[in-house]
């Protein structure tokens, strides 16, 4: 797996998901699983666009976030996901201010060449996160990529897949639900 941290030379076209990925649990497993599929099928790379820090560290900086995984480890589970390339951005102030249109025309389309976005099902970016699935389907309608929303990861064990629900069970002590959820 090739990591960009400069996106002055991306080579290819990509099939991407986007997020922390905090933990690579059983839902971003799921996510990336998908992602792959459609690389395949659409003969781009695929790709993980995820963030050096935390948003939340620039939203809330008094906030106090334990994050499942260090950098290194979760670049190391991305890569064993199988992806071609993971696009690693700091997340900054400047980058908080975008808007979903911004992001999504500017630096997705045209910098790191996304032609197709899969989006989780309840994930929103975006300044204030303000916008929805339907209006990034128009954004990258206007730039020429595809944008589809992932369905529910759902295996019937009743557990919502998530990083907080992880860091919880973690907190908790509850170690046979943290590795329920993480599959690892």
């Amino acid at each position: 797996m090739t990591i960009y941290r400069n996106f002055n030379h991306i080579e290819g076209e990509y099939t991407a998901c986007i997020g922390f990925f905090d933990g690579v649990h059983r839902g971003h497993q799921y996510l990336l699983q998908r992602v792959k599929e459609m690389a395949a099928q659409s003969n781009t790379k695929a790709a993980a666009v995820t963030f050096a820090n935390h948003p939340r560290q620039v939203i809330d900086p008094s906030f106090e976030l334990l994050l499942i995984d260090t950098l290194e480890q979760r670049m190391d589970k991305l890569e064993k996901m199988g992806l071609d390339a993971c696009f690693l951005i700091d997340f900054t102030e400047e980058v908080r201010n975008m808007t979903a249109k911004e992001f999504i025309q500017d630096f997705l389309c045209r910098m790191l060449h996304v032609k197709q976005l899969i989006i989780g099902y309840d994930h929103r970016f975006g300044r204030n996160r303000s916008e929805g699935f339907e209006d990034y389907v128009v954004y990258g309608a206007e730039c020429g990529m595809r944008i589809v929303k992932a369905p529910v990861f759902e295996d019937n064990s009743g557990l919502h897949y998530s990083s907080s629900e992880v860091r919880r069970a973690i907190a908790a002590g509850d170690m046979n639900k943290a590795h329920q959820l993480l599959g690892w």
